[in-house]
């Protein structure tokens, strides 16, 4: 690991995957030798605490193209998580920054982007898609998608990106429903489970779009900052400021168009997770029965997330994290379903607050 000083950008840090990733920094055993710089929307208490944690708060947003760009000029590595997946300027003002430092350094630049599986998703209103599985270690086939898929329009910008600078080196994390109660300063929540639990809470029964058939992947949030840190380790070694230019780089490591890294630890069906959300709600007497029904198709909007809430909880796409484990990964944490009691407990409890 590298024993220069490690400039890092991350965006999202108080957000619920860049928190967690934030704090797998701030763990990691080469820390002292990071210096952080997180962007962050204006709010006194949350630069005190980013601040007395020796990380720089940036004060500014995803629109904040200036800011965003001087900062990725200085930096050896960025994170975007904050809205990473469909925001566009942001994106652009990242590459730009760090297109202008490998042009003055000469040196390489790392990109770290998240995006996510909807990029490979069909649109099957819960019915059984297709036997589609899409592996990382075959980036021609995730290069097939439609570029009309979601995230794809930000997912091509940087892959061409990269072509067109050799010392741009991009990779992009494309996670599945993440769950598990966030290790961040701010907000330990995610999407999707939660979104499903709080329609439940209210209706007191749980439901699903269609016949919930549609497969999708997931991955516990502390696996995925270990798949984080495991890329992130790999890209500082290979192309950091200490990169040695003898040292091998791991044939799995790849950056650009064939630099995909899926992350995933288990499939499921939209009707498992409903009906295990239904299990625990009748066990703690918030319904009347652990039966799932499917949501009235005029109500689905109105009960999770409105324009969304068609694709995000009743789309299929299905996905192998392969070259990531090739690196080391070992995704070990609670399944998906193991942890639904717990995301439950949580959100009752902070209805109480």
């Amino acid at each position: 690991m590298s024993t220069t000083k490690i400039n890092i950008f991350l965006t999202g840090a108080t957000g619920y995957i860049g928190g967690s990733i934030l704090t797998a920094l701030l763990q990691h055993s080469n820390a002292s030798n990071f210096s952080i710089t997180a962007l962050i929307r204006g709010d006194d208490e949350r630069v005190k605490k980013l601040a007395s944690l020796n990380v720089t708060p940036l004060v500014g947003s995803n629109e904040s193209f200036d800011i965003i760009e001087k900062v990725a000029t200085e930096s050896h590595v960025v994170i975007h998580t904050a809205n990473s997946s469909d925001d566009l300027p942001s994106t652009q003002a990242i590459i730009s920054g760090l297109n202008k430092k490998t042009k003055t350094t000469g040196k390489p630049a790392i990109y770290i982007h998240t995006s996510g599986t909807c990029v490979i998703g069909e649109d099957v209103r819960g019915k059984k898609g297709s036997e589609n599985v899409y592996t990382d270690l075959d980036p021609a086939q995730i290069n097939g998608v439609s570029d009309k898929k979601p995230h794809r329009n930000v997912d091509l910008f940087i892959i061409n990106s990269a072509d067109e600078n050799p010392l741009l080196k991009t990779v992009i994390i494309i996670p599945p429903l993440i769950y598990g109660i966030g290790t961040g300063l701010f907000n330990r929540t995610s999407i999707q489970l939660p979104c499903l639990i709080k329609a439940a809470l209210k209706r007191h029964k749980a439901e699903m779009i269609g016949p919930g058939e549609a497969t999708w992947n997931s991955v516990h949030i502390d696996d995925l900052c270990d798949a984080y840190m495991i890329i992130f380790d790999q890209l500082i070694a290979t192309y950091g400021p200490d990169a040695k230019p003898t040292v091998q780089r791991n044939p799995y490591l790849t950056t650009g168009r064939e630099g995909y890294y899926f992350a995933e630890n288990g499939t499921y069906t939209w009707r498992q997770l409903s009906e295990k959300i239904g299990e625990v709600l009748y066990k703690k007497g918030i319904a009347k029965s652990s039966e799932v029904t499917s949501f009235p198709d005029d109500e689905v909007k109105s009960n999770l997330l409105d324009i969304y809430s068609w694709f995000v909880f009743g789309s299929q796409a299905n996905s192998k994290a392969e070259r990531v484990r090739k690196l080391g990964w070992n995704p070990h944490r609670p399944s998906l379903f193991d942890s639904v009691e717990e995301q439950v407990d949580a959100l009752i409890e902070n209805t109480k607050d």
